[in-house]
């Protein structure tokens, strides 16, 4: 495989739009490879390999702000009438599961084979886009050193045709909640994908007034050589 490859603890497809054989997954970076554990590899090269964590009955989306799952056939019914497209693939790695000195080893080999920006905005966290263009379509990983949580974590960002009052009713507290910062853009609600493995989708509302990726790199990021 090449590019960007995230392993989960899966037993063949998941089966949601966002699969790898999906019919809305157009993301060229990375891709998924079904196995017992959870880690993050360029090609053949592991980058890292994240603990899991023990069964919970909610996922933490961000420091404090915790989801509980809602049925799979109600989550199965939203995204079939509200999908409109996928917008980025997002993996969070805990200073629990990678040290600094790793992390940035990381980044420079990602760096070395894909075009990416670390966004200057004032976070604690660090923060890294890979931003790939071809054509008019635009293919996003974001890449976090989450210096707060306990947990890796990764999430699937979709633009959905429903707006944010849609969002909120289909999935009230406790089932979606917005992480600090994400309420004009997204709410993230649970991805069920398997016991120990902290996941979730951004629900980005057809009104959030979301500018495209490659601009936002271009004024609020650094290219990374």
């Amino acid at each position: 495989m090449t590019g960007l490859v995230l392993d989960l603890p899966v037993g063949g497809s998941v089966g949601v739009p966002w699969a790898p054989d999906g019919p809305a997954f157009d993301n060229h970076i990375i891709s998924f490879r079904a196995g017992d554990g959870f880690g993050l590899a360029l090609g053949d090269r592991a980058l890292a390999n994240m603990k899991l964590a023990a069964s919970s009955d909610v996922v933490e989306v961000a420091p404090g702000v915790t989801v509980q799952p809602v049925a799979p056939d109600r989550l199965a019914g939203f995204l079939a009438r509200e999908w409109s497209a996928h917008d980025h693939v997002g993996v969070n790695l805990s200073h629990t599961d990678i040290g600094e000195d790793e992390w940035h080893r990381l980044v420079a080999a990602v760096a070395a084979e894909l075009p990416a920006w670390r966004l200057e905005i004032g976070s604690a966290n660090d923060i890294v886009m890979i931003v790939k263009e071809q054509g008019q379509r635009v293919s996003v990983v974001e890449l976090v050193l989450d210096r707060r949580a306990g947990r890796s974590s990764f999430h699937v960002c979709a633009r959905m045709a429903a707006d944010r009052a849609a969002v909120e009713a289909a999935f009230p507290a406790p089932f979606g909640a917005y992480k600090p910062g994400d309420e004009p853009f997204f709410r993230s609600v649970p991805l069920p994908i398997a016991p120990g493995l902290p996941s979730y989708f951004d629900f980005a509302f057809s009104d959030a007034q979301m500018a495209p990726w490659p601009g936002i790199v271009a004024a609020m990021g650094k290219r990374i050589a």
